[in-house]
């Protein structure tokens, strides 16, 4: 009796728990691991607004770079005016390359190094509506998440790899 008693109040326990860490963003990104293992890309695209990771990719790439030359100075130009007009095309090309890395059997693919990995060794720094994800120990956050109007949070910007500059910001290093 004691044993059954026992494993109703450990199932209580961890019901709890579980219901507690639903809706946080460590629950979001183990999801999408999960969708992303399973080759599910339908799921994996519930927890990453793909359209603002593009967005923001295009402003940190337009924004980090600085001209040299009048050449440089007129092609940047170009690419500011002509980003708006592309963004459509770029956002679908991205989807459908996610898509299909997400649905590739292959072990050596994309995200070959998550099937080792687990949400628990990632720092999570939730600030209002927004998360900032580091590896546990590290110093550059990798991502950032929001929070949507109905509580679900989602990949919003993937950060520059360190070492590069943009705007005078060393890259991977919040605005």
């Amino acid at each position: 009796m004691k044993k059954i008693v026992f494993a109703v109040a450990l199932l209580l326990l961890v019901g709890h728990g579980c219901a507690t860490y639903t809706g946080t963003p460590r629950h979001a990104l183990s999801q999408l691991r999960e969708a992303i293992l399973n080759h599910d890309p339908d799921t994996a695209l519930t927890y990453i607004d793909l359209d603002r990771v593009v967005e923001n990719m295009v402003e940190t790439g337009l924004r980090g770079h600085e001209a040299t030359s009048d050449t440089e100075s007129l092609g940047l130009a170009a690419a500011k005016k002509a980003a708006p007009f592309m963004l459509p095309l770029v956002k679908e090309l991205v989807r459908r390359q996610l898509r299909l890395a997400i649905t590739a059997s292959e072990e050596t693919g994309y995200f070959s190094s998550i099937r080792k990995a687990s949400v628990w060794y990632l720092d999570i720094v939730v600030e209002g509506d927004t998360a900032t994800v580091t590896p546990k120990g590290g110093k550059k956050p990798l991502f950032r998440m929001g929070k949507t109007t109905a509580g679900a949070w989602k990949i919003v910007e993937i950060m520059p790899e360190a070492g590069s500059e943009a705007s005078g910001v060393e890259r991977g290093q919040l605005p």
